[in-house]
């Protein structure tokens, strides 16, 4: 068991859409032990200032966690969920994810 010998925590997500189906019990990915070496995500939201500030927390990881590389994604339209295609572009492309939000 990795992770300091703790079970996986289990939360209620909620989805503010108000689609009931997705507001289910879900398991937690586990938190890598170092993002040294590893591809994060970055999923912004098409609002102004989003891509700013996730760039920002992009170079931060890499100067301060040796984060390998960071890629920028962005949703087609803020209001919607994330598209199917983009999110298994995310997961065969990068390690972890970040999203973030602007305005």
């Amino acid at each position: 068991m990795s992770g300091g010998g703790r079970m996986p925590r289990h939360e209620k997500l909620l989805d503010p859409t108000g689609f009931d189906e997705r507001g289910i019990d879900t398991t937690l990915a586990p938190r890598p032990a170092s993002l040294r070496g590893l591809t994060v995500g970055l999923l912004e939201n098409a609002k102004p200032n989003a891509a700013l500030l996730l760039a920002s927390v992009g170079r931060e990881l890499q100067s301060q966690h040796a984060v390998q590389a960071a890629i920028m994604y962005t949703k087609s339209y803020f209001g919607t969920p994330t598209e199917e295609s983009l999110i298994q572009r995310i997961l065969h492309s990068c390690d972890f994810v970040v999203a973030g939000i602007g305005d």
